[in-house]
């Protein structure tokens, strides 16, 4: 172990680094050692051949293509998957247990309940990967954002930036072992160009994390001990993680039994959907006719996830899993607020927390998320609601008073005394509230409030499918100045009995695939190992668009607008579908 720690430091760094002149000869006498080690693992392999392993393949290969497949490729294979099973995994494991171990509250819920181990893994990968940056050659002019990429550039890709995205994690610098999309961390890499042996890496560190935190719950970091690091541009883990405990606190002390049980992992990334933080619900309060207000609070007074104005927590009671906005003050860090519209005509959800959730109950949330994120850039702004649209648009009002800016709210519903927070609108944002109540016949005029504000207004609005619908007509020349969040997913669920199969050709992984009627894109295409990431998949959030090489799409989802549908450049492969023919994705 000590002889490959000692070669994959020599390759890191004559790979990564930049050794001075002085270590320059030690490095080059250590890699070529290296070299000699590989060719000796590639000797015992070419006297048989015939494993399933990748190496043992390409050997294969070598005997069909020897010009392709050359020796000095295989030495290098070997050296780099050498490098990539030993000191990634190992840096890996050792910024998991540090984190961990600093954040005392996230390793005592693991070690209470090792199902969360899988999703910690995949948080820890995120939030402190072994592997941060990347380097990639230009293959295409391409353009990335507003800056033209030439073939032939250089590229250093730093995925560890990307892993701390506020605008794809919420809260990005935190470390949450419940956050449900941290599978979508790019430490593996993604696509074409991720990590082969990702797999064994997530079993390897579940196994870690499984033995240490069932043998020594009790272990803690060494205070006061410095961190150093192998200076390269892609690696990263601490050259030592010094750790203690007590013996005597040993669990197997006490219960010798506790070493004999496993946990069964699958294999893979989580399940997105798999786990959920528990709250109690310390208030219920009646909000207006129909609407409740929920105020949830960690059981221990542990903080819970900060969040913007415009996001939703999934709410899961009984059988029903039900996205809400959040649309409280978020001054105090243990609670968070909901409101919920009582729908008689909706699929049951609502009605079941409106009549079974009492102060004291437990209930289990997802987020929170914002697929609805407000950009503070703007000097003026118009926020629409409609009905129970006003959660996440209260919320902005509130943040756009704090920042001073220039706003204005339009707040429509069937009665006064249907419409919930009025007393607190009021109060807090006085004459920027206009407030149209049906039964009183007051309706609100779309085209004359957009056309009395400013060219560079931007409006914000969420509420029934028929106000979104007249406000997206009204800007369908200026589509960019319109943002929305739609109650429902209607007509975005996939019906099998009326689909029609179609092709889809990945033209980046050089596969084609089948999409038969009862499987929606999504599904295949993770069905043949190409990663895209989702979040809500009913169309509604915009976290699986795909770029479109060619073909017509029959769009479904609840994102793009319609200049952007007739543009044909991008679909949401959670829910739409090929018009006709075959369809050309950049995948």
């Amino acid at each position: 172990m000590a002889k490959l720690r000692e070669y994959s430091i020599a390759h890191t760094v004559n790979t990564w680094g930049k050794p001075t002149r002085e270590q320059q000869l030690a490095v080059a006498e250590a890699v070529g050692k290296f070299w000699q080690f590989a060719g000796g693992v590639l000797d015992k392999m070419r006297a048989d051949p015939s494993g399933h392993g990748w190496m043992q393949y390409a050997i294969r290969r070598q005997m069909d293509l020897p010009d392709v497949v050359t020796d000095s490729y295989l030495h290098s294979m070997m050296m780099a998957i050498i490098v990539a099973a030993h000191e990634t995994t190992a840096h890996a494991s050792a910024n998991a247990l540090r984190l961990l171990l600093q954040n005392r509250d996230a390793w005592d819920e693991i070690c209470a309940n090792p199902s969360l181990i899988p999703n910690a893994v995949e948080e820890c990968l995120r939030h402190a990967g072994s592997v941060v940056a990347w380097r990639r050659l230009v293959t295409a002019d391409t353009r990335i954002g507003d800056v033209a990429v030439p073939q032939g550039a250089k590229l250093l890709i730093v995925t560890a930036s990307a892993n701390h995205d506020e605008r794809h994690f919420e809260n990005p610098d935190d470390l949450d072992i419940y956050r449900d999309n941290t599978t979508d961390h790019l430490t593996f890499g993604y696509g074409s160009h991720q990590c082969m042996g990702k797999n064994i890496a997530r079993m390897e560190m579940r196994i870690f994390l499984e033995e240490f935190t069932k043998r020594l719950p009790h272990m803690e970091l060494v205070p006061d001990q410095t961190f150093t690091y192998l200076p390269n541009t892609s690696f990263r883990g601490p050259d030592h993680l010094y750790v203690r405990w007590d013996p005597d606190r040993n669990p197997e002390r006490r219960d010798p039994t506790i070493l004999k049980g496993h946990a069964a992992f699958e294999i893979g990334a989580p399940a997105k959907h798999g786990l959920a933080r528990q709250v109690r619900v310390a208030e219920v309060s009646q909000e207006a006719d129909g609407v409740i207000r929920l105020t949830l609070e960690e059981p221990h007074g542990r903080p819970l996830p900060s969040w913007t104005p415009g996001a939703h927590i999934d709410v899961m009671v009984g059988n029903y899993a039900r996205k809400y906005s959040l649309c409280g003050g978020r001054e105090n860090p243990s609670r968070l607020q909901i409101a919920i519209l009582k729908d008689e005509a909706g699929r049951g959800g609502s009605t079941y927390i409106h009549h079974t959730v009492s102060p004291g109950a437990m209930i289990r949330i997802r987020g929170p998320k914002n697929h609805f994120r407000l950009d503070e850039s703007a000097e003026h702004y118009l926020l629409v609601a409609g009905g129970i649209g006003i959660t996440p648009i209260i919320a902005m009002a509130d943040r756009l008073k704090q920042l001073g800016k220039d706003y204005t709210i339009y707040y429509a519903g069937r009665s006064l005394a249907s419409m919930a927070f009025i007393d607190r609108l009021r109060l807090d944002h006085g004459d920027r509230l206009h407030l149209y109540a049906k039964a009183e016949s007051q309706q609100l005029d779309l085209n004359a409030v957009i056309r009395s504000a400013p060219g560079d207004t931007r409006i914000y609005a969420c509420g029934p499918e028929r106000l979104l619908q007249a406000l997206d007509q009204i800007m369908q020349d200026q589509p960019e100045r319109l943002h929305v969040e739609h109650f429902s997913a209607i007509g975005t669920q996939l019906d099998p009995d009326n689909e029609v199969p179609f092709e889809v050709e990945l033209k980046d992984s050089q596969l084609s695939v089948q999409v038969p009627a009862d499987q929606t894109l999504l599904e295949a295409i993770r069905a043949v190992g190409v990663d895209v990431p989702s979040d809500c998949e009913e169309g509604l959030c915009g976290t699986c668009e795909v770029n479109v090489v060619a073909g017509e799409v029959d769009h479904r989802d609840k994102v793009l607008s319609n200049a952007e549908r007739a543009e044909g450049r991008r679909m949401m492969a959670c829910c739409s579908r090929a018009r006709s023919g075959k369809l050309v994705l950049a995948l």
